[in-house]
């Protein structure tokens, strides 16, 4: 094993920690521990780059350590906090905690069988997304609200409903945002600076100030804003180049591309198609666009 795969252990080992962690009441760990695990999946890449280590292994490991961290792990927490926390029905809470397991496996089974990536773009929900909305969603304010009935349960309601939508987004080909081969800039870009090292920045002052639960609060929001709005970062020559690629398999490269000449000029490029390059452009290979 190399060193960026020692950091992609430290996730795998983040999800294990955060079962133990729930097995021993401590539900408010067993959530930190999975962002914890997301900073060491987000560590490797950079690693990997830097010491120049690239192997087969280390793209298998990464894969199977994300699916015990984003899959497994996240569905135990569920169920405790519906179970133990909201005193759902133990099948009710053990069905809402099968979510991210169910659809995690589906996804991983048709990473290995059909077109899921595309250069640039996450091809369905990346499963990292999930549990990190799903988990900022159970320790946010809304979650634990003092509303009267019935808009408690109202809320809750709304809850279950958030957690099997992502599921199933998870194995659509709806494309979403990656910050993987391609030029970030615009929206993205921010978006990336803002949600990752923008919650680390915070953490120091919330524990601090005892506010944790304002992080997952940002995180919510920030989560809520990719997931419904991501498509707008994706400009409409992208979106046919992609309906080619499933249709067809051949990948045309992506005008986000970083060997694209392409640059955004508006905050939502699929609202303002008349920016992309021309539409002939589209049927076949290309190396770079201006």
């Amino acid at each position: 094993m190399l060193l960026k795969d020692y950091v992609t252990l430290g996730n795998l080992l983040s999800g294990f920690l955060s079962v133990v962690m729930l097995i021993r009441g401590d539900f408010d760990w067993a959530v930190y521990l999975i962002y914890i695990g997301f900073l060491f999946d987000v560590l490797d890449g950079p690693i990997a780059r830097f010491m120049g280590q690239y192997n087969d292994f280390g793209g298998a490991f990464d894969s199977v350590c994300d699916f015990v961290t984003y899959s497994i792990a996240p569905s135990f927490i569920i169920y405790y906090a519906f179970a133990e926390q909201l005193h759902f029905p133990w099948m009710a809470a053990a069905a809402i905690g099968a979510v991210p397991i169910t659809f995690g496996t589906i996804r991983h089974a048709l990473y290995a069988s059909e077109r899921m990536s595309y250069p640039g773009y996450f091809l369905g929900l990346p499963r990292p997304a999930l549990p990190i909305f799903v988990l900022a969603l159970l320790q946010s304010s809304l979650f634990h609200n003092t509303l009267p009935s019935p808009w408690k349960e109202v809320t809750w309601g709304f809850v279950v409903l958030v957690i099997l939508g992502l599921g199933l987004i998870q194995v659509t080909r709806i494309p979403f945002v990656s910050h993987h081969d391609r030029r970030l800039m615009g929206i993205p870009k921010f978006g990336y600076v803002w949600f990752l090292w923008g919650s680390i920045a915070m953490v120091p002052f919330l524990i601090y100030f005892d506010a944790m639960y304002m992080l997952f609060d940002k995180l919510l929001a920030d989560l809520f804003l990719y997931v419904f709005l991501g498509w707008t970062q994706v400009p409409r020559t992208d979106f046919r180049r992609i309906k080619h690629y499933l249709a067809t398999g051949e990948v045309i490269q992506p005008i986000i591309h970083p060997d694209s000449g392409w640059r955004t000029k508006d905050l939502a490029p699929y609202l303002h198609p008349q920016h992309d390059p021309a539409p002939s452009t589209d049927g076949g290979p290309v190396a770079a666009e201006s």
